[in-house]
């Protein structure tokens, strides 16, 4: 009994430490031309930061040589977590928005084109162009090489363009809409309206999973109560986080036609405003910037030691190895073409893919690095995703490179929680190296592989 007690301990860990990112993004473009974004997370440091137009650029290199190379041509503002220009989402002075959300399913596409990362990808679109529809043609002009975060992006301009992009089994996926409003939380856009059209009579105002989120906003975007800066903040609030390991720790809204940022944060309440047209965006002007988390707009120069600080928190809670003063220096002055071995000596990417029986529910997994945490049953990664083919691949970017074993079921019913009978799991559950345990966990050595030697696994879990 104590082996399947450890079984079961194990997949109820995989449960509960499977992250379940939550920010959300609503677009109006009705009356108003408003776009809302929770962002939810672990932490809420972050900075304001004011981009000139005419810098010359190059993307940071890590792991490609084949690196893009760029003068912006546009002066925008970002809200930036990592640094100066890796933003998370931003507005440039010609009215075009962009906001990223994650996508645990993202796969990215490698077209063979100059490559930057994927929160460069945003400061790049805003440096070059002017509206969604110049993003979305010169779409394939760029590849994106990550560096860490798996995510998706909506894009809009004052004029009332907007899409979503996803990246599908390395393809990017591009959803435009005839609506006078576009939704993304955390899930496949084309998936999400799905999910809709099916619960939009059942929505659960009280659920935090994309999905439900994604009706939830559906539900409200139409309103007129959405179309004032006020109306949006509401309603974002209706769908935000507040749980003790992530929170909504910002809320933005960009007002596309005013050219002005509306934003507050969850340390400090008090919406602030920044508007794009009193702000000098010559090359010559100083990159300004402000504390997300300050009571007033007070606006200085950046500083090489203010940007270090943030990076250091940036990559402290990702686990990302950077050589940080090389990255750091790298950020405030972009122009010259540097390489960072150290990502490629401590990272390396590993694709999954998991056969499944039966095409429906949803499949858990999580990544144990190492011998001790593996007895603690403490997962370094976990996942999940809803399972609609036989097939389900993943990718993990800039996975520390080490020893690991992997944990898996398929929660065939939906229910979020592993069936059992007589303290024998029912439904299919699998390990790394294609180890059986249907009576206990296997021993470490059993599971155990290499991601730098084994950056592929295929995992049967019928």
């Amino acid at each position: 009994m104590k082996k399947r007690h450890v079984l079961l301990i194990a997949f109820s860990f995989l449960l509960t430490s499977f992250s379940s990112f939550a920010c959300s993004a609503v677009l109006v473009k009705k009356d108003a031309m408003l776009l809302g974004k929770n962002f939810d997370w672990y932490s809420g440091a972050g900075i304001v930061i004011k981009n000139n137009r005419g810098v010359k650029k190059t993307a940071y290199g890590t792991d490609s040589e084949h690196l893009a190379s760029w003068t912006s041509k546009y002066g925008s503002l970002t809200f930036n977590q990592v640094g100066k220009e890796f933003p998370y989402g931003g507005i440039n002075e010609r009215g075009l928005a962009i906001e990223m959300l994650w996508y645990s399913e993202s796969y990215y596409e490698e077209n063979g084109m100059p490559s930057l990362s994927e929160l460069e990808w945003i400061q790049y679109q805003l440096d070059n162009y002017k509206t969604a529809a110049e993003v979305q043609y010169f779409l394939d002009s760029v590849s994106i090489n990550p560096i860490n975060a798996k995510l998706h992006y909506i894009v809009a301009d004052r004029g009332g363009r907007s899409f979503v992009v996803d990246f599908v089994e390395g393809k990017a996926v591009v959803s435009n809409t005839e609506e006078k409003f576009q939704v993304l939380t955390n899930s496949n856009y084309l998936g999400s309206l799905k999910y809709y059209k099916e619960h939009k009579d059942s929505i659960n105002p009280e659920s935090r999973k994309s999905p439900d989120r994604f009706c939830q906003l559906m539900s409200k975007a139409d309103s007129k109560r959405i179309q004032s800066v006020k109306g949006m903040f509401n309603i974002l609030a209706e769908s935000a986080e507040d749980q003790k390991q992530y929170k909504t720790y910002w809320t933005i809204v960009y007002d596309l036609k005013a050219l002005t940022i509306h934003f507050k944060s969850y340390d400090n309440k008090r919406v602030k405003q920044l508007e794009l047209k009193s702000m000098d965006f010559d090359r010559r002007a100083p990159n300004y910037t402000m504390d997300i988390n300050l009571d007033f707009i007070h606006l200085k120069t950046i500083t090489p030691e203010m940007n270090r600080e943030l990076l250091d928190q940036a990559l402290d809670q990702a686990k990302i190895m950077l050589n940080r003063e090389m990255a750091n220096a790298h950020m405030i002055n972009p122009s010259k073409l540097v390489m960072d071995d150290s990502y490629s000596k401590h990272h390396k990417d590993l694709a999954i893919e998991f056969n499944v029986k039966k095409k429906k529910g949803y499949l858990f997994y999580t990544l144990i690095k190492g011998e001790e945490n593996y007895q603690k049953l403490i997962g370094e990664k976990s996942e999940t995703f809803r399972v609609q083919q036989s097939s389900v691949k993943n990718i993990h970017y800039s996975l520390p490179k080490g020893k690991y074993a992997l944990a898996a079921f398929h929660d065939i019913n939906s229910n979020f929680k592993m069936d059992k009978f007589i303290g024998i799991p029912s439904e299919p559950t699998a390990f790394s190296n294609g180890v059986k345990a249907p009576f206990g966990s296997p021993k470490y050595e059993k599971v155990v592989f290499d991601s730098f030697t084994k950056p592929t696994l295929k995992i049967e879990i019928k």
